[in-house]
């Protein structure tokens, strides 16, 4: 049975959202609080890797018992290509496959992450990840065949080039909502209101 960790990136300085992006509150639930409850829904190791942001991540992890290791990404500030290299160093000997997420995405589910499971137990692959709004990317699943790839990464490049590349079998999941990223407060309060409206139908 493939053993598999997922890992929420959350490393960035968030210099356009202005401060904790990752601790901002969404009806009084921070931000990534999304994903880390996507990821315990399906039992998995849980990993937070952070940067900028480590302490208040940590402490906020303490106070709310959650389900997850924090991690500080020593070269945090190179950018998320580095982040994903440490991060896959740091849990290639102990696992097989890395779900690798973000911290502020909050419309994955946990029935999202179950169906790229399902999808990457059933068919042998190197990846399987998401697509939205005409492009590819996380949630992913990246198999132990994509982990020395994945070691190279560096700066602010991430690992959708490997996905694009032809030279790796990658299963693409159709998950519409899994596009809606916050990257400003404007974002953050649009998202909120729109969760707002949504509720007020039911």
């Amino acid at each position: 049975m493939t053993k598999l960790a997922a890992v929420i990136l959350a490393a960035g300085a968030a210099s356009r959202f202005g401060s904790c992006k990752s601790l901002a509150l969404i009806n009084d639930q921070p931000l990534i609080a999304f994903p880390l409850k996507a990821a315990n829904e399906v039992a998995m190791d849980t990993y937070v890797f952070t940067g900028r942001w480590h302490e208040e991540i940590q402490n906020r992890a303490i106070q709310h018992h959650w389900k997850a290791n924090i991690v500080l990404a020593p070269m945090w500030e190179n950018g998320i290509g580095d982040v994903i290299a440490f991060a896959t160093s740091e849990l290639e000997r102990d696992y097989d496959a890395i779900l690798f997420m973000l911290a502020d995405q909050p419309a994955v589910t946990g029935n999202n992450i179950e169906l790229l499971l399902k999808v990457f137990d059933e068919h042998p692959c190197d990846a399987v990840c998401c697509q939205y709004r005409d492009t590819v990317g996380v949630p992913a699943i990246a198999a132990r065949s994509m982990f020395a790839e994945l070691k190279t990464l560096n700066g602010d490049n991430g690992a959708k080039h490997l996905l694009n590349d032809g030279k790796h079998v990658v299963h693409i999941v159709d998950v519409n909502q899994c596009f809606i990223d916050i990257d400003t407060q404007k974002d953050l309060d649009d998202y909120t209101h729109y969760l707002n409206n949504m509720s007020s139908y039911w």
